[in-house]
């Protein structure tokens, strides 16, 4: 350093000198550590707001001294408490773009902790009789229950007995032992559970109780009043009111999902989010095309960046390079392109330049592809549904945030009312809310709510005439069930221009339905739709999903 000053004493004003130490002695990776310690930066469970508030502040200030203040917001808004979070930004947008400061972000949500501490108070008051009952109902049982039986559990249920007191000793309530069990547990759990899942039901039970015994003095909450195995969805369908062994979807042979599902092997069981059930979904952000606004999906699948020549004909462009090509999608059908067109994309007022393929054929209007990523380098953050530009210095130039693209999906609804009856499989009218005059095809994606009734219907690829089709709709329980008229079955994407093709295998001729053509068949776009249908002879017990339904040409 000292060497450094005598050689460089020409620097007489103070802010040369400053910046130029800054860019001699500053280390290439600090900014990038920092930057991950804001990302990772949450709320404590036992913090206050004024200490997170000042910890984020701080690191962002060293980070970027000039970060703007709805930069500074949205980071904080990031790590905050997720019972704070929505409360926060509903009352963060009704302020005028001009007051939405970080001073008026800590208002806020200081009103907001103060609101819900009451609110934990009062609800506290209001139960001085439970430990009292629990403790009366926990030790009762226990007496019944032989020493042979302690033994036997004790044996069968050795992991479960540890995860269940180490998470109790790291949480206040029992409502949070599925977030707070390590990952080692919960491997141990789940092989448990594949392997013996008959030997461990006898003594669940007994097990619960002997815990509750373990620690009389420790309120219990409402929820370790059930069976364990509430807590744990099915490994197979994901749904909490069965175990594994008995689930409807259960194959002889493995496990599987339900009809256009994931795969129900996981690698870490005690992260798993068991509040979405929803398939994942392309990557959507708002951007400006040649200024124009407009969404576009980010694709870290694809090579290159194409932009379809509908959205160019709409669009300011010029400089048009004609140049044939042909590229494969990931399901194997031709993207035709004819052209090249450099293109302005800009983000939040940043500017980024790419030169595009354009197609014909391309389901969405535009896709920026591995070249546009690699040349911007663009972090996708999946957990903050956010992506980031940054510099050489690995300094975030820009961010903006994922967004659901409008009229993705077309809702579908129940024509008329109808009754199923018990185990039974039906082909009922379904209507398209929105004005598809032409017939065409559509990707068919079945709601999830009729799960919990034992309602199914499948993913389908379907004809669309006149805003109507037909769908097979499948019964499960033992007794019959209503829908009543335009309930929500699910929704519709449009499908590409490309062909589609649909395979159904030879069926045994043991099974009580016979199929239009023999063996496996294909159908093209267009083609009529009882060339690709089946039909059933009898009504069966539900053991297969995978059918589709005749279409009434009437």
């Amino acid at each position: 350093a000292k060497r450094w000053y005598e050689d460089n004493m020409s620097l007489t004003h103070w802010e040369n000198l400053k910046s130029s130490l800054l860019e001699r002695f500053t280390t290439s990776d600090s900014s990038s550590k920092i930057f991950e310690q804001l990302k990772e930066r949450k709320q404590k469970l036992d913090e206050t707001i004024t200490s997170y508030y000042d910890a984020v502040i701080k690191l962002c200030r060293e980070y970027d001294s000039t970060m703007s203040q709805k930069m500074m917001i949205s980071w904080l808004q990031n790590g905050i408490k997720d019972s704070l979070k929505t409360h926060i930004k509903r009352q963060m947008k009704l302020l005028p773009e001009s007051a939405r400061t970080t001073q008026a972000f800590l208002k806020i949500a200081k009103d907001e902790q103060e609101l819900q501490e009451e609110n934990s108070t009062e609800q506290e008051s209001t139960q001085p009789y439970l430990p009292f009952i629990t403790n009366t109902i926990s030790k009762t049982p226990q007496k019944i229950q032989s020493n042979s039986d302690r033994t036997t559990t004790s044996q069968y249920l050795p992991s479960r007995q540890a995860t269940y007191e180490h998470t109790k000793q790291n949480s206040p309530s029992s409502t949070n032992y599925n977030s707070t069990r390590s990952k080692s547990d919960g491997c141990d759990f789940y092989s448990q559970q594949r392997s013996n899942p008959r030997r461990q039901e006898p003594h669940h039970t007994v097990t619960y109780y002997t815990r509750r015994e373990q620690q009389p003095n420790r309120q219990p909450s409402h929820p370790s009043t059930q069976p364990d195995s509430q807590h744990r969805p099915c490994s197979i369908c994901q749904r909490i009111n069965h175990r594994t062994n008995v689930c409807y979807y259960k194959k002889s042979h493995g496990s599987g999902t339900r009809d256009g599902g994931h795969s129900s092997t996981k690698q870490n069981p005690s992260r798993i989010n068991y509040a979405s059930s929803t398939l994942s979904t392309p990557i959507y952000i708002n951007v400006q095309v040649n200024n124009k606004q407009h969404e576009v999906i980010i694709d870290t699948g694809s090579a290159v960046t194409i932009i379809n020549h509908k959205l160019l004909k709409k669009i300011y462009h010029k400089n048009f390079i004609y140049k044939s090509k042909l590229h494969k999608s990931a399901n194997c059908s031709s993207i035709n392109i004819i052209g090249e067109i450099e293109l302005e994309i800009k983000i939040q007022g940043h500017k980024t330049y790419i030169l595009a393929d354009v197609a014909t054929n391309l389901i969405t209007d535009l896709l920026l592809g591995n070249d546009w990523i690699y040349a911007n380098n663009v972090i996708i953050d999946s957990p903050h549904q956010h992506i980031f530009l940054m510099n050489e210095n690995r300094k975030v130039i820009v961010s903006t945030p994922f967004i659901k693209p409008k009229q993705l999906r077309l809702p579908v609804l129940l024509t008329e009312e109808i009754t199923l009856p018990p185990k039974s499989e039906k082909c009922i009218n379904i209507k398209i809310l929105s004005s598809m005059n032409k017939t065409s095809e559509a990707l068919f994606e079945p709601t999830t709510h009729l799960h919990s009734k034992e309602i199914f219907l499948i993913n389908a690829l379907i004809k669309v005439e006149k805003n109507r089709s037909q769908i097979m709709i499948i019964n499960a329980n033992d007794r019959q069930k209503t829908l009543s008229k335009n309930t929500t079955l699910g929704h519709i994407s449009y499908r590409s221009e490309a062909n589609n093709y649909l395979i159904l295998p030879e069926l045994s001729q043991g099974n009580d339905k016979h199929l239009i053509s023999t063996a496996m068949f294909f159908h093209k776009r267009d083609s009529h739709p009882s060339d690709r249908s089946c039909v059933l002879a009898t009504k069966r017990e539900v053991t297969s999903v995978g059918l589709t339904c005749r279409m009434n040409n009437h």
